[in-house]
């Protein structure tokens, strides 16, 4: 069984611009109905970095690709979104990756820490 590679933009005019790019190199791939962009790891290399890439380059001419644990998606988009900073969502083989402009840089954001769950589940109403 090949193995397989999936991607796909959240925004769909960006996606569609991958399609075309893929149909005109003549790049063997499938397209599930959820728009996810399936092709073989042979052609992940070409597909990743002349195809993928070269839409990102017209999106921000100069970008960075932000990646967090799954948990954390929620708080890097509310931030993202508060401060105003323009961002595009991709899925990399089954992962919320972020595209956004190389000027900003994340890892001096100040985000808000995760509430814990036992907190949570320990917090009671007044009248109990």
């Amino acid at each position: 069984m090949e193995k397989r590679s999936f991607f796909r933009f959240l925004d769909d005019d960006l996606n569609q611009r991958l399609l075309a790019l893929l149909r005109k190199a003549k790049i063997k791939h499938g397209v599930g109905k959820d728009g996810v962009v399936h092709y073989s790891r042979d052609d992940e290399e070409v597909v990743e970095n002349d195809f993928v890439c070269t839409i990102r380059d017209t999106v921000f001419p100069s970008w960075q690709i932000l990646t967090c644990p799954r948990d954390w998606t929620v708080r890097y988009k509310k931030y993202m979104n508060d401060h105003g900073i323009p961002f595009h969502e991709e899925l990399s083989n089954g992962e919320l990756w972020f595209l956004l402009p190389r000027k900003y840089r994340p890892h001096r954001w100040k985000l808000d820490a995760p509430i814990r769950a036992e907190r949570m589940a320990m917090r009671q109403s007044p009248t109990a």
